[in-house]
């Protein structure tokens, strides 16, 4: 039996045992006071409970990490008296630096109006459910109490407005100090002669060069030859994002990935401002692809992009795929435009022989050893990892000079690449660095 009905039962047995008992023994007390549990009993029908109605005031669309952001919500509970409960969700990785997110009223038969205020400090990335959840129960307790949530809206928390001003392409031999100086490899073609290649699927018949490609017949080639000329705008840029559930070194609120997302989202929106062409492809996660764009459109294409990839508890898909394997997969946005390749990650032992590959997977594919434009951001988070001896200490030590070490295999390549200790150095500083780099 539900609590409830066994709260009833008793109420009506009680009744009928003290009524049958005054009547048996001819006492007028003990009849009246039979008449008060059959008279609590009726009240649960006759007198409604609480009502609550809320209302979230001020809500943000979206605030930056470690900001402190007030929470304002007000309502009324109306109805029949009782006891109200009204509490406002917080997220998890949140904190709560003032003020309560809950509050108990008791009412009679007047409405009552109410307001809720307190802050929290957004300590992880990531785009989170508000919700408000209210709880009631009638004065005498004889019915279910009601629980009701509603979804009051999402809260993106992006990463802090990026304060990089200058930054380099990491050529060999052009150095372009400003981003205003690359020229495109999309866009309205020019006049200006570029070279003859081999054909390629999706290139346009009418820029098929006849005679060199019978010249090239003659020499035993089997495809034609095309005429490529220089486009017109600025270069373009093609990110890499490694979103591996293994760059969850570090703590639930700094790790290698989230601080992957931070330089993904740093060099987007230095880029993307300066009039770039840019893209993205996540792998390791669900292979999503950004293709090329340009300007605020695709900068918060990105941006909402990159906040789903930090979830509150874990990723929720977990995409085994390699970096090798997302190049495979992007050569058609490598090949024919021949942008410069940005790749963010963390070298370990276990995935530097499939970046090596991957690298010279691209090396084939932009047909110019010698002018690769491969910038590559090594996060080491070892400092991150909360240490209790020193054994920790030298261990973390050990796995640091690791991955430099395996990243120093990667520069024979020609790929230019940036070691960077979230823990010492701001994403900033580290690409600042490219300025001088040859």
């Amino acid at each position: 039996m539900a609590p409830m009905a066994r709260e009833a039962g008793l109420l009506l047995t009680g009744f009928t045992t003290i009524f049958f008992s005054g009547f048996l023994l001819a006492n007028p007390i003990l009849i009246c006071a039979s008449f008060i549990p059959i008279f609590i009993y009726f009240m649960r029908f006759s007198i409604a409970p609480p009502h609550v109605s809320v209302k979230k005031t001020g809500l943000s669309g979206s605030v930056r990490l470690n900001q402190i952001v007030e929470m304002r919500t007000t309502g009324e509970v109306t109805g029949g008296p009782g006891v109200a409960v009204i509490y406002d969700e917080i997220p998890e990785p949140f904190q709560l630096v003032e003020g309560t997110n809950f509050k108990v009223l008791s009412k009679w038969f007047g409405d009552k109006s109410f307001g809720l205020s307190y802050k929290i400090r957004c300590t992880k990335l990531g785009v989170y459910r508000l919700a408000l959840g209210w709880e009631t129960r009638h004065i005498v307790g004889l019915t279910r109490a009601q629980v009701s949530i509603e979804e009051t809206g999402h809260l993106r928390v992006f990463p802090k407005a990026p304060r990089i001003r200058r930054m380099k392409l990491p050529l060999k031999r052009t150095q372009r100090i400003h981003p205003s100086e690359g020229i495109a490899k999309i866009g309205p073609l020019s006049t200006n002669f570029k070279e003859i290649r081999d054909y390629i699927y999706g290139d346009p018949f009418k820029s098929i060069n006849w005679k060199a490609s019978a010249r090239a017949t003659g020499r035993g080639k089997l495809y034609p030859m095309v005429n490529e000329y220089e486009r017109e705008g600025k270069l373009s840029i093609w990110l890499f994002l490694d979103a591996s559930p293994d760059l969850r070194v570090g703590t639930s609120f700094e790790n290698a990935l989230e601080y992957c997302v931070r330089a993904a989202y740093t060099i987007s929106f230095y880029f993307l401002n300066k009039g770039y062409s840019l893209g993205m492809y996540i792998y390791n996660h669900q292979g999503e692809t950004l293709h090329f764009d340009t300007g605020k459109k695709q900068f918060i294409r990105i941006a909402d992009s990159l906040l789903r990839l930090t979830p509150e508890t874990g990723l929720h898909v977990f995409w085994d795929e390699g970096f090798s394997k997302a190049v495979e997969r992007n050569q058609k946005h490598i090949v024919p435009q021949s942008p410069a390749i940005g790749i963010i990650t963390h070298v370990t032992s276990g995935n530097w022989n499939d970046l090596l590959n991957g690298l010279r997977q691209i090396l084939i594919y932009k047909r110019r050893k010698r002018e690769p434009n491969i910038l590559l951001i090594n996060a080491l988070p070892y400092d991150l990892i909360p240490k209790v001896n020193d054994w920790e200490i030298h261990a973390a030590k050990m796995l640091d000079v690791t991955s430099r070490a395996f990243s120093n295999r990667l520069r024979n390549l020609g790929a230019t690449v940036l070691d960077w200790n979230p823990a010492r150095e701001s994403i900033e500083a580290t690409l600042l660095s490219t300025i001088w780099l040859r």
